[in-house]
């Protein structure tokens, strides 16, 4: 697809087409002997490479899968002590789609122990769409916010693919003004008048715990560093935060 252009100050990306292409260049910076890609994906809605096709172009150093509710994936990785990686490929499973403190802390260790060998990170996530079938919007928006703000931590370029025709005009609006760029189709309706009190305390404490003890996060906008206990942030801190991002 010739007319992308992606933004290279753009972290966060959010993909409404289902273009193999615009995925593959999404993925495809940098120089491929210090390029990592970490693809998370959901049964049903990654390509049937499973998200280790090369489509055509160099292949990164390092690559990784993290398979989200895939049972089969997940009794094979039962016992495991995590992912391998002394090789070039290395998998994670979680079988619950629903713990996304699980899905944050393996990303998270992917991001880290790839950040600590100076690799360029590339991530792709497929898809929130299927995540939003198992967690409510409020929940979600609030665990993209901490992703991202995590992911910038260690300078990775990211992608998020979103089905718009799965989902209301406000709802893809609204996940829309939380990423740095939309490749696909927009939509101009107004943003949900979300009930932020839904995204408490507790849901950032699970979100947020074990992801980085380095990693640091924003407030209105000013950076801190991340607090030794996360509850600490008031409700009106939160809501704020989200407001920001929405």
């Amino acid at each position: 697809m010739d007319s992308v252009v992606l933004d290279e100050d753009a972290g966060n990306v959010l993909v409404t087409t289902d273009d193999v292409e615009t995925c593959t260049r999404c993925l495809n910076g940098g120089d491929p002997d210090r390029r990592a890609e970490l693809s998370v994906t959901y049964p049903g809605e990654s390509a049937d490479d499973g998200g280790f096709g090369d489509h055509g172009r160099m292949q990164p150093a390092k690559k990784g899968l993290v398979s989200v509710g895939d049972s089969m994936r997940s009794t094979a990785a039962a016992g495991s002590t995590g992912p391998d990686f002394t090789g070039a490929v290395a998998q994670d499973a979680i079988a619950d789609p629903t713990n996304l403190q699980r899905l944050g802390t393996s990303i998270s260790e992917f991001c880290q122990r790839w950040d600590d060998e100076d690799y360029d990170i590339y991530v792709c996530f497929d898809s929130l769409s299927a995540l939003l079938e198992y967690t409510s919007p409020e929940v979600v928006f609030q665990f993209c916010h901490v992703l991202a703000t995590r992911l910038e931590s260690v300078d990775a370029t990211a992608h998020f693919h979103l089905d718009p025709g799965g989902h209301a005009d406000e709802t893809v609006a609204t996940f829309q003004s939380i990423f740095d760029q939309v490749v696909g189709q927009e939509t101009q309706a107004a943003t949900l008048d979300v009930d932020y009190e839904e995204a408490g305390d507790d849901d950032i404490a699970a979100l947020a715990e074990d992801w980085s003890e380095d990693a640091s996060y924003s407030i209105v906008g000013e950076a801190y560093d991340r607090p030794e206990d996360v509850t600490e942030a008031t409700d009106d801190d939160i809501e704020e935060r989200l407001a920001e991002r929405l």
